[in-house]
C-alpha cells in the first residue's frame, strides 16, 4: 500500500471527476489516497498563479514520487491544449521530483473515457507504485 495525496484544480468539473475516478481506483487497489482540491471546490481564482505560483518556486520533490494529470478541450484554444499538464511536468522536473508514470492527457468529453482510459492508467500507476 502507497500513500497518496491528489492535488487538483477544476473550473468546470471534469478534472475533479477524473481525480474522483483515479481516487475510488486506487482505493479499491489498496491504496491509502488524500484527495484535495487547490482552492475551495476546486475553481481557480482569476490571480490564481500571481499569489500561489511565486509560492511554491521553494518547494523541493526530491522525496516524492509524482505523476501529472492534465485535462483540456480544443474548442477553447487550441494554442494552450492540456498546457497544465505540460506546465506541471516541467515543474516536478524543475523541483527535483521524479515523474515515475506517464502523464494522464485528457481531450475533449471524460464520461466516455472513464472505464478504459482513465481505468487503465490507473491500474499501470498501481503496478508502478508498487514497485517503488
Amino acid at each position: 500500500m502507497v500513500e497518496i495525496q491528489i492535488i487538483f484544480g477544476s473550473n468546470g468539473g471534469n478534472t475533479q471527476l477524473v481525480c474522483e475516478y483515479i481516487t475510488d481506483q486506487l482505493i479499491e487497489l489498496g491504496h491509502k489516497v488524500h484527495l484535495d482540491p487547490t482552492y475551495e471546490h476546486g475553481s481557480l481564482e482569476p490571480n490564481f498563479l500571481k499569489h500561489f505560483w511565486p509560492r511554491i518556486q521553494e518547494i523541493d520533490l526530491q522525496q516524492h514520487a509524482c505523476v501529472v494529470i492534465g485535462l483540456g478541450d480544443i474548442k477553447y484554444d487550441i494554442d494552450y491544449h492540456i498546457e497544465s499538464a505540460r506546465i506541471l511536468q516541467a515543474y516536478v522536473e524543475t523541483h527535483n521530483g521524479r515523474l515515475v508514470h506517464p502523464s494522464l492527457m485528457v481531450s475533449g468529453k471524460v464520461l466516455p473515457l472513464l472505464d478504459k482510459l482513465v481505468k487503465g492508467w490507473s491500474e499501470r500507476l498501481h503496478l508502478k507504485l508498487e514497485t517503488l
